[in-house]
């Protein structure tokens, strides 16, 4: 008994202490909730007005990775102005012998040593640092034609389901409608309990249709903010609907003069040449070195000026073997220059092909989608005037447009994704035929 009297205090003072705890705890779970709650927002008003070209100058200007392919091409740039440059001449000082009496030099020899770079050496250089320097430059204008274009499908994706979301809150009013008609109707005997039943699966299903609507809006738009920073619910202007007068062959023309890759292989193509002239002339004796040099001798009393060289003399022709490869190589070259404007001809067709088929679905449809919901709306407008259709036949006809008006919205959508996937297969914005395809870089 003394024992538990004894032991009271302590644990009336564990007691406070974790009591005094507890609300520093709640705090600090507070602020995490706090955290992962928190709106995403870059601190604009939501309502202004953005347009696609803007929230495509954002994207680029916030992408950390164009900025580090920007970096590599600037390093890339410095190497190539660096690159097919001669020497420095090396500076020796020998021959030098010390007196034992005198303490001075006795003999000494001062010069300048030059190395030769072989015939082609320098232009085989400097066009290597510009192919690679084309390297970087095609991969940075493609990952941003890339990056144009996936902003281009989020503004489509958000554009249709902001309309996707609007429609589904109609079917939602539309059904509840329908829950409250229907039930009278059964009440009075027009309808079943069946009909009724139905009426209530269809209505929990346009909640649902109504909950992922708004789920694919929100995933739309936060993808749209990632790579933008502008504030979610940024209101965004509607692009118009894409469309092209150019026929095929021109998207071919002006994509082989467009693409960046074909430039990049001119620039092989010619580096392979010099790599080619360059093991050509290695049959040739060629200098190694020149060298001058000032020799002077104390106690003789003269000096004079000496010039050495070395001369590579290809007494065996041990090169036979790289002449040929690089003959190879510019074949090759030719070949993959043959094959590259091959497969960009065949992305090209194949996203007008895909173009082209879904235009036409659209343009057809939307003929036919407009005269039914001007068909559609009249019936109803003269059913609620004349009591000609029963209640929930007028609902059926309302949900028909709605229904048509969210097919209008997809089918717009995948429409401006097959425009979006050819610009980028053409390799420009604008589609515009060179003046002279023969003198502007297409062979």
């Amino acid at each position: 008994m003394i024992l538990r009297q004894s032991k009271m205090p302590v644990m009336i003072i564990l007691i406070w202490i974790f009591s005094l705890s507890l609300p520093a705890q709640d705090n600090q779970s507070a602020k995490m909730v706090s955290c992962f709650d928190r709106k995403l927002s870059s601190g604009q008003d939501s309502s202004v007005v953005l347009t696609e070209e803007q929230l495509i100058a954002m994207a680029l200007m916030n992408s950390y990775k164009l900025q580090s392919m920007q970096t590599n091409i600037d390093i890339a740039e410095y190497r190539y102005r660096s690159s097919g440059r001669l020497d420095n001449p090396e500076l020796r000082y020998r021959d030098i012998s010390l007196s034992e009496r005198e303490k001075k030099y006795k003999d000494q020899q001062i010069g300048l040593r030059f190395s030769i770079p072989k015939p082609g050496e320098l232009k085989e250089e400097r066009q290597g640092s510009k192919v690679r320097l084309w390297d970087k430059k095609v991969d940075k204008e493609r990952y941003q034609q890339k990056l144009a274009a996936r902003i281009r499908r989020d503004v489509a994706d958000i554009i249709m389901y902001d309309q996707l979301l609007d429609l589904a809150a109609k079917r939602v009013a539309i059904e509840d409608r329908r829950i409250e008609i229907v039930e009278k109707m059964v009440e009075i005997g027009q309808r079943s309990v069946v009909y009724f039943t139905k009426a209530k699966m269809w209505h929990a299903e346009s909640k649902n249709d109504y909950a992922r609507a708004k789920q694919y809006r929100i995933q739309a738009r936060s993808k749209l903010s990632k790579h933008t920073g502008v504030d979610p619910d940024v209101a965004i202007m509607w692009p118009e609907i894409p469309e092209i007068s150019c026929d095929l062959a021109d998207l071919i023309t002006i994509a082989l003069q467009n693409r960046p890759e074909i430039e990049r292989l001119n620039q092989r193509i010619e580096l392979a040449g010099y790599q080619n002239r360059l093991e050509r002339l290695k049959v040739l004796p060629w200098f190694n070195y020149i060298e001058m040099n000032y020799h002077f001798e104390r106690e003789q009393r003269v000096d004079w000026l000496e010039l050495m060289m070395g001369i590579s003399i290809p007494l065996l022709d041990w090169n036979h073997g790289n002449r040929q490869a690089t003959d190879l190589a510019i074949r090759k070259k030719e070949l993959e220059y043959n094959a590259l404007r091959e497969t960009i001809g065949d992305e090209v067709s194949m996203a007008y092909e895909i173009y082209q088929n879904l235009l036409l679905d659209w343009e057809n449809f939307q003929r036919d989608a407009q005269e039914l919901i001007s068909e559609a709306t009249t019936v109803v407008t003269q059913a609620h005037a004349h009591n000609t259709l029963l209640p929930d036949e007028v609902l059926e006809m309302e949900l028909t447009i709605v229904d048509t008006q969210k097919l209008l919205a997809q089918k717009r959508r995948n429409l401006t994704h097959a425009f979006i996937d050819l610009q980028y297969s053409v390799g420009t914005e604008e589609f515009k035929l060179p003046a002279n395809p023969e003198t502007d870089g297409l062979p």
